[in-house]
């Protein structure tokens, strides 16, 4: 990984030139892969089906890929599988011990993300667990995968430098309005580059209930050229607040920032492996291959070393949470998706956008974003709820 006192800012603006041919290719790569990942991942979506495989199952796929790519550079998960459901909103990426089996009519939202070089593609899909799939699903779940759904397509439509990040968020919140729904609070989308998730400033999804004007105009921006977005679209059937969910978190990221001589046997084994396998990357604690190793990671949270992304969940437990999220190439030729989306779930809402709306002059505009070409990916064999016996750990603490 080379992100170190040698990687200067001169060199980190070179590698995020998107004029580079091979900096978009990159980019583009890492988008086949995650487009060759999560329709597999989701088409194992079905009631009695353990989450933890699911998420088990993602991450294998993305690092089987990616061990095929630029064998000499970094590369592998930028986002490990996350598989929330219902009411929680991000992040759900459990151990054996919190797993939770599908059942029909759940509401399952699947996070995934990869990288090649450093250069970063993520997506996100919403689908229902479908008892009878010759049946379009009706209800509030209905409402809340619409409105998600044509809330990335405008976001994605209104990318385009020199737009305010404020309208981007005002016609999100608008679609959500239409179809009785809110934007998550807290959730947004972020500028990404090489090696960094979020980059600078993000497109809310809401605005906070008590903004004021001059903080609009503070936080308010201009989209501008040569950028990389991950467009990610949470709505909820509920007001849009969130507490912390029961869950405990089980994805980390390493604060580089940080510096600490640990003492505990466990956690330097934890992070001598967090450092080698995932650098600055997030990773879930099912990564981590001995139970000594997880065992440490509440000395490095203690000592500030990783930060935990911790579940979030809406206000009540009946209300439902749908995300959607792409991954754009803001080019000065203009945007490029390089994460397609899979197939929708069969809903139908009662709900629709009024024709004559801001957001129906959006949506029915002729696109302005281009698909990057799909590039054959080479078959893979990754057995679908393969648990590996853990490595038996020594010299217990």
């Amino acid at each position: 990984m080379e992100l170190t006192t040698t990687y200067t800012p001169s060199r980190f603006a070179a590698d995020n030139t998107l004029s580079n041919p091979q900096v978009s290719e990159k980019y583009k790569l890492a988008g086949n892969i995650v487009n060759a990942v999560l329709p597999q991942v989701l088409s194992h979506v079905a009631p009695g089906i353990s989450i933890c495989d699911l998420c088990q199952y993602g991450d294998d796929l993305i690092n089987t890929h990616t061990s095929e790519t630029f064998k000499s550079k970094d590369r592998g998960v930028a986002v490990p599988t996350c598989v929330s459901v219902n009411n929680i909103v991000q992040y759900s990426s459990p151990l054996l011990d919190s797993d939770y089996n599908l059942k029909p009519g759940d509401v399952v939202k699947v996070e995934l993300g990869a990288h090649i070089d450093g250069y970063i593609a993520t997506a996100a899909h919403t689908v229902i667990v479908n008892p009878e799939p010759s049946q379009p699903i009706q209800g509030r779940a209905a409402d809340v995968v619409c409105a998600t759904h044509y809330a990335l397509e405008a976001a994605i439509q209104m990318l385009r430098p020199g737009v305010k990040s404020s309208e981007i968020t005002r016609v999100i919140t608008e679609i959500a309005a239409y179809y009785r729904c809110k934007p998550v609070e807290g959730t947004f989308s972020s500028p990404m580059k090489r090696f960094v998730l979020r980059a600078g400033k993000d497109i809310e999804n809401r605005f906070p209930e008590d903004m004021i004007v001059q903080d609009l105009d503070k936080i308010d921006f201009q989209i501008e050229p040569n950028q990389v977005y991950q467009m990610n679209i949470v709505l909820t059937t509920g007001d849009g607040k969130t507490k912390a969910a029961e869950e405990k978190p089980h994805v980390f990221q390493r604060d580089v920032h940080k510096s600490y001589q640990l003492k505990m046997k466990g956690a330097r084994v934890a992070y001598a492996e967090i450092n080698d396998k995932y650098t600055v990357f997030p990773f879930s604690a099912r990564a981590l291959t001995t139970k000594q190793a997880r065992l440490g990671l509440s000395s490095l949270i203690q000592h500030e070393l990783i930060t935990p992304y911790v579940p979030m969940r809406s206000s009540r437990t009946s209300d439902l949470v749908a995300q959607f999220k792409a991954t754009i190439l803001v080019t000065s030729e203009g945007l490029i998706r390089t994460t397609s989306s899979p197939a929708l779930p069969f809903v139908h809402s009662q709900y629709c956008i009024p024709a004559e709306t801001t957001a129906a002059q959006v949506l029915s505009a002729p696109s302005v974003v281009k698909v990057a070409p799909a590039k054959q990916m080479s078959q893979v064999q990754v057995e679908f709820g393969n648990r590996r016996v853990e490595n038996e750990d020594v010299e217990m603490e």
